[in-house]
């Protein structure tokens, strides 16, 4: 009996020992151990915001990474999926500065892990908030006779917080207009970008507010005419020949609805009395409230004075030119003087530029017949001496004339 029972416990362990080898072999063959690699497992931060409002944040880059080793049966480490994978690094407790934080990681299954790197250099900084300008950058151009008028933004100054290295890295709060052809004012909220001093945008840091309002006038240009407005009076026996003014055209600047009821731009007023000389004067353009001037806002005033001159001229009896005498008649002009003058009052570049052959003497016969006549004559002269002479003035006045049939000659 005994002998069977030691043959029946043999029997079983041999069995046990050879059903292990078979699931030995078995799983190693079809379930066998492996190790598989996952780089760039993102680290995440624990107790962020509990580290923020103790006034620290985390310097630079936080997109920390590492690499987790799982070894184990394949079908345990194939079940595990990436996004299983979780490491942490928990940021309490910690100081401004560089710290050594251990990473701690969580895989599920049955499974053994490894990692690397097991702890991460993260460098803490203290929360600081400072006040920072603001700028508005406008790129490209309004429409062809509109230029850009004053830019009204607010607000001037923004908070910016974060990393106090990163705070102080920022030069300017910048919000950037692009234009194409507008001719229209732009009304309208622009997001605000951090910039340092090469014009890089900084990261890391927020912006209170984040947006700025920005009004930008699109001005029309128009090209007008100058008006001077002078009240000048010559002393006796001079004349004011000419007014002037240069540059007699400007270009000015404003919003549309202004400067469509604009036509000509007046200086300011100047009053000059007893003038005997020619003079130029500086003076300030008038111009409406909300228009200016491109190129200039004074304009020159030149009034050319002349002396008062009487030129005399005397014209033989012989150069009077009768006119339509009727046939069959002759004239009698002993009564006319053998001379006659004619007195021309004018400026003295006017009398200067008269001579005697510009100076004719008519006497008009038509419909006279044979009798005695006292006659006007007619002095003719360029039209611009008849135009600008002061006082024309034939000496003597009248003539006497007789008109005579040639049949009792």
């Amino acid at each position: 009996m005994n002998i069977f029972k030691r043959k029946n416990l043999m029997a079983k362990i041999v069995s046990i020992l050879f059903a292990l080898t078979i699931w030995v072999y078995v799983m190693s063959e079809i379930n066998p151990r492996i190790t598989r690699d996952e780089q760039n497992i993102p680290v995440e931060f624990v107790n962020v915001e509990e580290m923020r409002q103790n006034g620290l944040v985390i310097k630079g880059d936080i997109d920390y990474t590492i690499r987790v080793r799982i070894t184990g049966r394949r079908d345990e480490v194939y079940r595990i999926a990436r996004n299983q994978i979780k490491a942490t690094a928990d940021l309490l407790g910690y100081r401004a500065g560089i710290n050594n934080i251990p990473v701690e990681i969580v895989v599920p299954g049955e499974v053994d892990t490894d990692y690397n790197p097991k702890f991460i250099r993260v460098e803490l900084e203290e929360i600081v908030s400072k006040q920072k300008p603001v700028n508005v950058a406008v790129e490209g151009t309004p429409r062809g006779g509109h230029v850009l008028g004053n830019i009204a933004y607010e607000p001037t100054v923004v908070w910016v917080e974060g990393p106090e290295s990163l705070v102080n890295a920022v030069e300017v709060v910048e919000a950037s207009i692009k234009l194409s052809e507008e001719f229209q004012n732009v009304e309208s909220q622009f997001p605000l970008r951090p910039l340092n001093s090469r014009g890089e945008e900084v990261q890391g840091v927020s912006i209170t507010p984040v947006y700025a309002n920005v009004t930008l006038p699109i001005d029309q240009l128009k090209t007008i005419e100058v008006n001077p407005n002078i009240e000048a009076t010559p002393a006796e026996n001079y004349e004011i020949s000419n007014i002037s003014v240069s540059p007699n055209r400007i270009t000015i600047r404003g919003q549309q609805e202004i400067m469509n009821t604009i036509d000509v731009i007046e200086t300011e007023k100047v009053t000059i009395n007893n003038i005997t000389e020619s003079m130029t004067r500086t003076v300030a353009l008038n111009l409406p409230e909300g228009v200016t001037a491109v190129d200039t806002t004074e304009v020159s005033i030149t009034v050319n004075v002349e002396e008062i001159k009487e030129v005399v001229f005397q014209i033989a009896r012989e150069q009077i030119d009768f006119k339509n005498l009727s046939d069959g008649l002759t004239l009698d002009t002993s009564g006319i003087p053998d001379v006659l003058q004619v007195k021309i009052l004018g400026n003295e570049t006017l009398t200067e530029s008269i001579s005697k052959e510009d100076i004719n003497i008519v006497i008009d016969m038509e419909g006279l017949d044979e009798n005695e006549y006292t006659i006007e004559p007619i002095i003719e002269l360029p039209f611009l001496v008849q135009r600008r002479a002061r006082r024309i003035e034939l000496v003597p006045k009248t003539v006497n004339i007789k008109v005579i049939s040639q049949e009792n000659q």
